[in-house]
């Protein structure tokens, strides 16, 4: 019966464990995603205001 349950609670802690990495992963993807938007944002400043002194 505690062979059971110690395979229960190892299974448990198993999918516990894949569900934080997994949430992890996506949180660095945010990340990542935010840093990229705020890269284009900067490159696209720079082009307007390169546009404008050429005007």
């Amino acid at each position: 019966m505690n062979i059971l349950k110690e395979s229960n609670t190892k299974k448990i802690d198993k999918k516990r464990i894949r569900n934080e990495f997994l949430s992890q992963l996506r949180g660095e993807e945010d990340k990542h995603e935010e840093f990229i938007d705020e890269v284009s944002a900067i490159r696209q400043a720079t082009r307007e205001s390169i546009q404008s002194q050429h005007e």
